[in-house]
């Protein structure tokens, strides 16, 4: 059952918790996070205050000796790691702490960054600590210092490689991150073999870690190398375009926190969990909005397999005058907590999510089913990635069918669907992809490819039609379809001929831009618009009455796989996940979502043969509930 918590820094100090260490605030703390039904807490043993070595320099800044604190490094096991055995045994009565009150722990192991502020040792501030052998030695000191003492305190759910490391330092080629995450993974593992290794990284892409690969810090090697993969969604984050435009209490936003999850697990191949999500700033959103925005989340995350989901954070730090809680506004006013200990909307919010799970009549969700792969390619930057797979996720949800991600220069892994959204560049697709794809379509399967500014080879054979001529658009193109006008931003327009393929939308003048073409036994669409990269930046695209219905694109396309679902939405805010029960063929378990504002009875559209086993309740807004279908063969809905 996915674990709900929180990240912690202690209500008094903040990030100074360890310098300022009060061990009655964090009892008080822990006991309050405990009656909110937090159950895992995710916790950060500064690097600074955990190994304050100091560089003591002769002639010509030569380093004669290390200290620690302004005393020569103890003859201890651990003083030869510079490790202060003070701050370990702080350390423990947090554990024992979390123990007495059932929270289990996660140890952000190497906290060198926090809040968008460096906590190095001052020995080794100056150095680059991704790449720098003697600061990676010395982060392996600590790391096994640390695993080897306290590993037997009960309450360690698992091991962090730390806290976003990918931001301490730059990493100039992918092997640069590659060893630095290998090397803290296996001092981990070194010393304790059995508890798993999560990533703790953010901002991960894709990759295939060449030399001279623009992205250095790639997904595969995060799953390569550890146990968990970690995703830190943040609505209105600065660095995703789609994160950046609707409301905190809208179906875009409510989804974030299981795409970004679903897209490090899936593409992976680990576990995934939302460990960081948070609203920035009351600025950006008040308590009620926050409130129904986690809870949202809170289900669309449970519903897709997150194996824990964390808010930022526990308490409020807006008391606090030092860094980094001077410095950004954004870390000031994120807890369950005021300063006065008041409590928020969003920690009933978690208190009721969590007497949801403790009431469902199972112990484990099971996994939910998968109809179609959605393939990101090539040639695209994060935001690309991040808009087109985000989008066609929710396009794909709002046709009551779910996608799996993964990356194009991976074994293509077997569907009846496959989706390439917004496909860019000459290389966007190598041929052995291409090839692997057209033999799916050869042998029954369905292919959908949109097109930003990307090339195909072959062309004409597959999509049954030829390009005339290629020149940039001036305009926004206007799309017939389905009895409405469509706009699409794009590039480039594409003057189609057909030969034998059927047209299923036009531009005003004719020109086709949507098509179906028969490719062995079976079917291959083309969109030569980058619909998906359009609706990521398009305020309201999923949920406003006013907007067209851009789901109707992902709907020509996908009848196939959504005619073999049990369960069918008939409205776009209401969103469903089927979990076939592994101990009965006959039971399936399925989590319907309200992520929009209003209460609603669900229009539901029951397959042929199963039934709910109780009447489909009402769904309250920003909700859930879980409806068990079961066989009865001869009854239709």
């Amino acid at each position: 059952m996915m674990k709900i918590g929180c990240n912690y820094w202690a209500s008094h100090a903040g990030t100074r918790m360890w310098e300022l260490w009060d061990e009655d605030v964090v009892r008080g703390d822990f006991k309050q996070l405990a009656e909110l039904g937090c159950g895992l807490v995710r916790v950060f043993p500064n690097w600074r205050d955990f190994q304050p070595i100091e560089a003591v320099a002769g002639f010509r800044g030569s380093v004669r000796s290390l200290q620690m604190r302004g005393h020569a490094l103890p003859d201890t096991p651990c003083g030869h790691a510079g490790v202060d055995e003070e701050m370990l045994r702080r350390f423990r009565r947090l554990a024992e702490i979390a123990e007495e009150n059932r929270i289990e722990l996660v140890v952000a192991l190497v906290t060198g960054w926090m809040s968008g502020c460096l906590f190095l040792p001052p020995a080794l501030e100056k150095l680059n600590p991704l790449s720098d052998p003697l600061s990676i030695k010395w982060q392996v000191l600590f790391v096994r210092c640390f695993v080897r003492e306290l590993k037997d305190c009960a309450a360690i759910r698992c091991w962090e490689l730390g806290n976003e490391c990918n931001c301490m330092g730059t990493a100039e080629d992918p092997s640069v991150a590659w060893n630095w995450t290998n090397a803290i993974a296996s001092a981990i593992r070194l010393e304790d073999p059995e508890r798993p290794v999560a990533s703790g990284m953010h901002g991960l892409m894709p990759g295939e870690d060449l030399p001279g690969d623009r992205n250095c810090w790639s997904i595969q090697t995060q799953g390569e190398l550890c146990d968990l993969m970690t995703a830190h969604p943040y609505p209105h984050s600065p660095s995703k375009l789609a994160a950046r435009v609707d409301p905190h209490n809208s179906i875009r936003t409510a989804f974030q926190a299981a795409v970004e999850m679903l897209f490090y697990s899936d593409i992976g191949r680990r576990p995934g969990a939302v460990e960081e999500i948070g609203t920035f700033s009351p600025s950006y959103c008040a308590e009620k909005e926050k409130a129904e925005f986690i809870r949202n989340s809170l289900y669309n995350a449970w519903a897709h397999g997150a194996e824990y989901f964390l808010w930022w954070c526990a308490f409020d730090q807006s008391g606090l005058p030092f860094p980094p809680y001077e410095w950004s506004a954004w870390e000031r006013e994120l807890g369950f907590f005021t300063p006065s200990m008041q409590e928020k909307p969003v920690a009933e919010t978690f208190r009721e999510f969590r007497k949801f799970l403790d009431g469902l009549p199972f112990g484990e969700l099971p996994p939910f089913r998968r109809d179609a792969v959605c393939l990101l390619t090539r040639e695209q930057d994060f935001d690309q990635f991040m808009s087109n797979g985000w989008s066609a996720f929710l396009l794909a949800k709002q046709n009551g069918f779910d996608i799996r991600f993964q990356y194009c220069m991976d074994s293509l892994e077997d569907a009846e669907l496959y989706i390439v959204p917004g496909l860019r560049g000459a290389g966007g697709l190598y041929k052995s992809c291409f090839d692997a794809l057209l033999e799916k379509v050869k042998n029954g399967a369905t292919l959908y490819i949109s097109l930003d500014d990307g090339a195909l080879a072959p062309f004409e054979s597959v999509f049954g039609v030829e390009v005339g001529g290629r020149e940039a658009r001036t305009a926004p193109a206007r799309v017939l379809f389905g009895g409405e006008v469509f706009e699409l931003e794009s590039p480039f327009r594409l003057s189609l001929r057909n030969i034998n393929a059927e047209i299923l939308a036009a531009e005003e003048d004719g020109n086709p831009v949507f098509l179906r073409s028969r490719f062995g036994k079976g079917e291959a669409y083309l969109l030569t618009l980058p619909l998906e990269r359009d609706l990521a930046g398009r305020p309201g695209a999923f949920h406003k009455e006013q907007e067209p219905s851009w789901r109707g694109f992902y709907r020509e396309f996908s009848r196939s796989v959504t005619a073999k679902r049990l369960l069918r939405s008939a409205s776009p805010l209401v969103t469903l996940t089927e979990h076939p029960d592994p101990g009965s063929p006959d039971v399936c378990w399925c989590v319907a979502v309200n992520n929009g504002p209003s209460p609603v009875r669900p229009e539901l559209r029951l397959a042929s043969g199963w039934r709910p086993a109780e009447p489909v309740p009402e769904l309250a807004p920003f909700s859930g509930e879980v409806i068990q279908l079961i066989k009865a063969m001869g009854q239709s809905f």
